[in-house]
């Protein structure tokens, strides 16, 4: 049977916290981590849970969700500096805002919302925080590091979207390791799961069905996503599969650099950058061979959806990567900042088509068996419940709770 629903006093209040912002609908994603804290939110059981997400991000209103949207309700609160006097204010207004609405947990993603919401926990009274670690800080300012630091003993659970993550966090933040779980990612295999027209896009490229196609789908504003080694491995792999072509898909302050990188090679008509696109679906579904060769990185969407599209992965081998990734059974996995080894595994992927078809199909079962949305979703609902149970046994005893084998209620 399934379960009653609630009355809204009952069910519990989850005040989500963000410092960007989740798109209006019909409008895509700005990144990984609003994509899956929308799908979360949006897929929860509303019979048990209530969210509201708080979006920090400083823009106009028309490009942040505001109001109710699928029983999800969105609240823009910009703020610039959050120990400014404005920041402040806003603190307060966060505070109040939980104390208002009976928030029961509260779970911030990226910095600000770090900070903002562990003081409105603690000036509201909310009586659990869990905090959330999605990369390996890579980005994250000095300053950050010892804010994180002193702000997560405070916090009631921590999770993170991969092992590699969590290893990091409990080394670097001395967090309880007993607070710390992992939770992974969830992808909507939707826009996967029927077969895509790329014959467009192959045609706006210039290319055939039978030219062997490579890409990397990133963006082009940080050093560390490698695209100078997808460059380097591209002229190798080209002087052994003259016919091979390579997109880059995604935009950024370093693309001129990397398209003088193209033209100093002498590969301007094999080497397409795309910008950002839409159809990122579609173009996937027409590669050979997904590529990704960042020198840092913390669980890649990426890699999920070129799994999902059916793809075998060349990957470097740090940070979530080799979670996803089976090297020899859904792809290969080489050392960061080596375009040797990148081009030699993408060219005999290349050159064994029944190996590529292969790893595809297993990479796309892996996809559908372990990063599904339910499976996210259902890692979250059981983090939600054991928090507010713990909670509600040691309120009812003198002793507290015995935190033995708390990390059981996540992966």
């Amino acid at each position: 049977m399934p379960e009653k629903r609630l009355r809204d006093d009952q069910r519990i209040m989850i005040m989500y916290i963000i410092d960007t912002c989740i798109a209006p609908p019909g409008r895509p994603q700005r990144g990984g981590a609003e994509k899956q804290l929308l799908l979360l939110a949006a897929s929860l059981n509303k019979d048990l849970f209530r969210p509201i997400i708080v979006q920090l991000i400083t823009a106009p209103m028309t490009s942040v969700s505001i109001g109710k949207i699928d029983d999800v309700e969105f609240i823009h609160l910009p703020t610039e500096r959050f120990y400014s006097l404005s920041g402040l204010r806003q603190i307060a207004r966060l505070s109040s805002m939980a104390r208002g609405k009976s928030v029961s947990i509260i779970h911030t993603f990226f910095e600000k919302a770090e900070v903002m919401g562990w003081l409105a926990k603690r000036l509201s009274g909310v009586p659990i925080w869990v905090t959330s670690r999605r990369d390996l800080g890579f980005k994250r300012k000095k300053v950050y590091d010892r804010i994180f630091k002193l702000a997560s003993k405070d916090c009631t659970s921590c999770i993170a979207n991969c092992q590699a993550i969590k290893c990091q966090v409990i080394e670097k933040e001395n967090i309880d390791p007993d607070k710390v779980g992992v939770i992974y990612n969830g992808l909507d295999t939707a826009p996967f799961e029927h077969s895509l027209n790329g014959a467009a896009f192959r045609k706006e490229i210039g290319v055939d069905s039978n030219t062997p196609l490579i890409g990397m789908v990133a963006n082009l504003n940080f050093e560390i996503k490698g695209h100078q080694y997808f460059i380097e491995a591209a002229k190798r792999v080209q002087v052994k599969i003259s016919k091979a072509q390579f997109v880059l898909v995604g935009d950024g302050q370093l693309r001129s650099r990397y398209e003088e990188m193209v033209r100093s090679l002498g590969m301007q008509g094999s080497v397409h950058f795309l910008g950002k696109r839409d159809d990122v679906a579609e173009i996937l579904s027409q590669l050979d061979v997904s590529v990704l060769c960042s020198t840092s990185e913390g669980f890649s969407n990426v890699i999920l959806e070129s799994m999902a599209a059916g793809k075998p992965v060349v990957a470097t081998n740090i940070g979530g990567n080799s979670e996803m990734v089976v090297a020899g059974v859904t792809g290969y996995l080489v050392p960061p900042a080596d375009s040797g080894s990148l081009a030699e595994a993408v060219a005999s992927l290349l050159n064994d088509p029944d190996m590529r078809r292969r790893m595809g199909e297993n990479a796309k079962k892996q996809v559908a068996d372990l990063f599904s949305i339910p499976a996210m979703v259902e890692g979250y609902e059981h983090l939600y419940r054991s928090l507010v149970t713990e909670l509600l046994i040691s309120k009812a005893s003198p002793r507290g709770v015995d935190q033995e084998g708390r990390t059981d209620r996540v992966v």
